[in-house]
């Protein structure tokens, strides 16, 4: 695993019997540093991610490849690679990690009465279905307030940093270009393609200059899509050949469905959406681009605030399927 410093040296722990039954005290925290170690494949970014040092990541993992008595990583391999038992215990472990967060979302939900939460989601994300899940959560849990403001990712981030929000969804390029002064997380990744009509696409459009020749239908100016797009056309000295700007997902989708320019969106989002069957992603090196999602909320805001957050953020995950 890339930049993987855990030095495990194995010794196997005596398991400790008390009338025949197996004792094991794991504790929940050393199986979430494994799991995000397995998943990030980093140290460095386990440690991030956390919000706790490499060193503790290492010395979690090791309690947990202790308390298990087996050797859940091949210290033979560079990168780390799981041993067959670590396999087999890395997804037992994600089946305990997913109960322990519903366990953490009931009791959080429980407390979410008389809550007031703002949250800011982009304009390109607005079609990934949290308002139908907030308008859910707001129907078991009446006196909870929550508040949905859309904007493009650098207004919604001047909003969190001016109180007007609570917490945000995010993307970025780059781990550099994370917020600073929040508790932030990552949720995992989008992946953005160039999108044509399957009319288009049969016709022979698969390139960069195709698209290019075609004209693209952007949202206006301030869009994180756009801004990807216009940096990487940037690289290959190329400027944006813009056809028509709009404003909001739906619309973009109905003017590329019918042929009319080329659109730039996550593979996550189209696939949600009943334009799906009529589209063709374009899986052209060049324009390529993955980007990570993130949220990023208030350290002040109170316990009952932060658990409905989460709660919120990992439905939003679940809703989008981020990998």
């Amino acid at each position: 695993m890339s930049d993987s410093n855990i030095q495990l040296d194995f010794n196997p722990a005596t398991v400790r019997r008390d009338d025949d039954e197996v004792k094991f005290p794991m504790k929940i925290e050393d199986i979430h540093a494994f799991i995000t170690f397995v998943k990030l494949q980093s140290t460095r970014l386990t440690a991030q991610q956390l919000g706790i040092t490499q060193p503790a990541v290492t010395r979690r993992i090791q309690s947990l490849e202790q308390d298990c008595s087996v050797q859940l990583f091949d210290r033979n391999t560079r990168p780390l690679k799981l041993t067959a038992n670590g396999r087999d215990i890395y997804e037992q472990c994600c089946i305990i990690a997913q109960e322990f967060n519903r366990l953490k979302q009931m009791i959080a939900l429980q407390r979410a009465d008389a809550t007031h939460l703002r949250i800011g989601i982009p304009n390109s994300l607005s079609e990934s279905g949290i308002f139908g899940m907030i308008q859910e959560l707001e129907k078991d849990f009446p006196s909870a307030k929550i508040e949905i403001s859309t904007g493009w990712g650098k207004e919604l981030l001047s909003k969190l940093a001016q109180d007007e929000l609570d917490g945000v969804i995010s993307t970025a390029k780059e781990h550099s270009a994370f917020p600073k002064d929040y508790a932030l997380k990552m949720m995992g990744t989008l992946h953005i393609r160039p999108v044509v009509s399957k009319t288009l696409s049969r016709s022979g459009i698969s390139t960069w200059q195709d698209l290019q020749d075609l004209g693209w239908i952007l949202n206006n100016e301030g869009c994180g899509f756009r801004e990807f797009l216009t940096e990487e056309l940037e690289k290959q000295h190329n400027q944006l050949n813009l056809k028509i700007e709009v404003t909001g997902v739906r619309i973009q989708l109905d003017l590329v469905q019918q042929g009319v320019g080329a659109g730039f969106l996550a593979r996550e989002l189209i696939s949600q959406t009943p334009h799906f069957q009529q589209l063709s992603m374009i899986d052209t090196e060049e324009l390529n681009l993955d980007v990570i999602v993130y949220n990023a909320r208030r350290e002040n805001l109170s316990h009952a605030q932060t658990e409905l957050f989460d709660v919120i953020m990992q439905q939003f995950n679940q809703t989008l399927n981020l990998s």
